[in-house]
């Protein structure tokens, strides 16, 4: 398996735009999960947003992020404190993703609220069932294990919670990682398919409420449908550290064919 650290150190630059070979180890299917599409344009956007920190992402999914990607960034602003950043992801078969990322640096403020620490932990990983097995794509580089809710193809609600960690530490930006995690477990809706399908992510965003130093270890990630109808599901999705602290926060929509 590729390490993120690996897939990074071989993209190239060139007058502001990153390219990189996209990596059948991270895929699904012929493309690239969400996951590593986001992390891969936050490292093309973040050389244009130097010593600042991302506060939010947005991603639209438009085709397939295969064969040679490139990331072009361009700043729709800049500021003193914030920046708003757009990347074009294309792929060999056309544009692949467009996301938009909004950066901002610290500033001092009268007006504080830490975030709500999960409270309530489920069993301990080690105590959890696998929630994936082997698939030959981008999950074998995750340890899986289902601490709340429906197993997949189960017949039961359409949410779940779930330890993920990374197979190995992927030596990257802890936000590239993040992205990366965030977007790990396969959508919510499928607890209540009666047998695999396939599914697209068409959107997803996700809001960083806390810095993490790493992204090594594990996290809870819980996805949980709000809707699921005329072929497409929304569903809400937030991911805390092994203490219970809220890293993120997120939002999808998803296209299912079942």
């Amino acid at each position: 398996m590729a390490k993120l650290s690996e897939i990074v150190r071989q993209a190239s630059y060139d007058d502001g735009r990153l390219a990189v070979e996209a990596s059948p180890a991270w895929s699904q299917g012929r493309t690239l999960y969400g996951g590593m599409t986001a992390a891969l344009c936050f490292e093309a956007a973040k050389h244009v947003a130097r010593d600042m920190t991302l506060r939010s992402a947005q991603l639209l999914f438009a085709g397939p992020a295969s064969g040679t990607l490139t990331m072009q960034p361009k700043v729709f602003r800049k500021g003193r404190s914030s920046a708003a950043v757009a990347v074009n992801c294309a792929g060999e078969d056309g544009p692949a993703a467009l996301a938009a990322f909004a950066f901002g640096a610290d500033r001092d403020s009268h007006v504080e609220l830490a975030p709500r620490p999960r409270s309530g932990l489920p069993a301990p990983p080690e105590q959890c069932p696998p929630f994936i097995g082997p698939t030959g794509g981008f999950h074998d580089n995750f340890d899986l294990r289902l601490a709340e809710g429906s197993a997949l193809l189960s017949g039961g609600p359409q949410a779940f919670t779930v330890w993920v960690r990374f197979r190995e530490p992927q030596n990257v930006d802890a936000t590239t990682a993040l992205l990366a995690l965030g977007d790990s477990l396969p959508p919510a809706a499928m607890a209540s398919f009666p047998e695999m399908a396939p599914i697209s992510t068409m959107t997803w965003s996700i809001d960083l409420i806390d810095q993490p130093a790493n992204v090594d270890g594990w996290h809870l990630l819980r996805s949980t449908s709000e809707q699921t109808q005329n072929g497409y599901s929304t569903q809400t999705m937030d991911l805390w550290d092994a203490s219970g602290r809220h890293l993120a926060a997120g939002r999808q929509l998803i296209a299912i064919f079942i």
